[in-house]
């Protein structure tokens, strides 16, 4: 295999954040890809080209330096499955804090994490009574200083949001006063909050109380026009996780989910990709129906890239550092928007170690995993540089299901 820190590779296009960039040119410092300026080298593969005249690789295809998941529990899926399926990222909203902590070691043979710990709620209010949950990935409160004790004890295990639920479907919820606490607790440490709304009037309470995101695009009344406007206002982010409802075989809730969310969208509302893995039947990795969902929603194409694709960095013509995690679509870009939920469900997680092995014809590039697994963890020069893409507004038996039997209810009754 070519020395990762010696090779230099030329992909098809490679996605900035905001916008596809024609062919260009990285080398490697076996850990990252940096953009080489000017045109890529005239040097087929294995050619002697690039910033250290080492081995030089047309692999051609599509470079994303990151595809997110913004609503996943992990504890309910393969992570290295997640990977595999190209996702680099995840966001996990609610499990048992000691355990998700754990997932924040940087293992690279599965996605960068960031954790929201356990969710919050009231004395057997939602999640509790479920069933998909365990011991402790709720946290029940009874009054605010419960709660903000409980925003605490999550942030200090490793929280870089906080989650709420307010279903009224499946019982009680905390009052305004403890949703108030919860809020103001956690943006006085910085960290914004996510919640789960469930139930009539439950996303108006959200956005009174000053919440950044919503966990899921709200599937169970009609928003008016009004509290739309508002939550875009206040610069909320709403989670898609459209395709929970039917697993291909749209319900009602879908319908009310869609409508909302692209509605939302139109009013300038900033939309996250996002599957609730581990609810159900869902592929693990880049959910097809979930993209195409939001394309049906009437979302702009290129939002809805942004939307698993987006980076925190400015829109210009410049190639982004890639790395040490990255996605690798076989093929260039498509050509109408109608072909990219297919398109990028084809993604694969990559470390740059076992790009190097794809290129180097070395089978899938599973050679290079004892490099990047758990030995290497917490010693690398290179973390992940952004592991958490999204901290607030502004701010494998068969591939596409679940590894493991559901163990949730239909989301009609949860959708965490």
């Amino acid at each position: 295999m070519s020395d990762p820190a010696d090779t230099s590779f030329t992909v098809d296009a490679v996605w900035n954040g905001h916008r596809f960039l024609g062919p260009t040119t990285f080398y490697s410092d076996g850990e990252l890809l940096h953009p080489i300026d000017g045109p890529p080298p005239a040097t087929g593969h294995s050619g002697r080209a690039g910033h250290s005249g080492g081995a030089h690789h047309r692999i051609g295809g599509t470079l994303f330096p990151r595809l997110t998941d913004h609503h996943t529990h992990l504890g309910l899926t393969d992570q290295h499955a997640l990977f595999t399926g190209g996702i680099t990222h995840a966001i996990d909203l609610g499990w048992v804090p000691a355990v998700a902590a754990g997932w924040l070691a940087d293992e690279r043979t599965r996605p960068s994490v960031a954790i929201a710990g356990s969710l919050i709620t009231c004395r057997g209010g939602y999640p509790v009574a479920a069933g998909w949950g365990p011991p402790g990935s709720s946290a029940e409160v009874g009054g605010e200083r419960e709660a903000r004790l409980a925003v605490r004890e999550n942030i200090m295990l490793g929280a870089s949001r906080i989650k709420v639920t307010l279903n009224t479907e499946a019982g009680e919820t905390v009052d305004d006063r403890v949703l108030h606490s919860i809020v103001s607790e956690s943006h006085a440490r910085g960290v914004p909050v996510t919640v789960h709304v469930q139930g009539d009037g439950q996303t108006a309470r959200a956005v009174r109380a000053g919440a950044d995101q919503l966990a899921h695009a709200p599937f169970t009344e009609r928003l008016d026009d009004d509290l739309i406007a508002e939550s875009v206002r206040r610069g909320m982010s709403w989670v898609s996780t459209l395709d929970i409802h039917g697993w291909g075989a749209p319900t009602e809730q879908h319908r009310i989910a869609s409508g909302n969310l692209g509605r939302f969208a139109r009013a300038g509302g900033r939309v996250l990709y996002g599957t609730d893995l581990g609810n159900g039947p869902l592929p693990v990795g880049v959910n097809a129906r979930e993209l195409r969902g939001m394309l049906d929603a009437g979302i702009h194409p290129d939002a809805v890239l942004r939307s698993i694709a987006g980076l925190r960095r400015a829109d210009d013509e410049h190639a982004p550092t890639v790395g040490p995690r990255l996605a690798w679509v076989s093929a260039p870009p498509p050509a109408g928007p109608d072909a990219i939920p297919d398109w990028l469900a084809t993604a694969r997680g990559l470390t740059v170690r076992q790009l190097t092995a794809l290129a180097d014809g070395d089978g899938d590039g599973d050679a290079a995993d004892n490099d990047d697994g758990a030995d290497a963890r917490d010693r690398s020069p290179h973390p992940d540089p952004d592991p958490d893409p999204d901290p607030g507004p502004s701010p494998d038996p068969d591939p596409g299901t679940t590894p493991h039997p559901p163990t949730r209810l239909s989301p009609s009754e949860d959708t965490a």
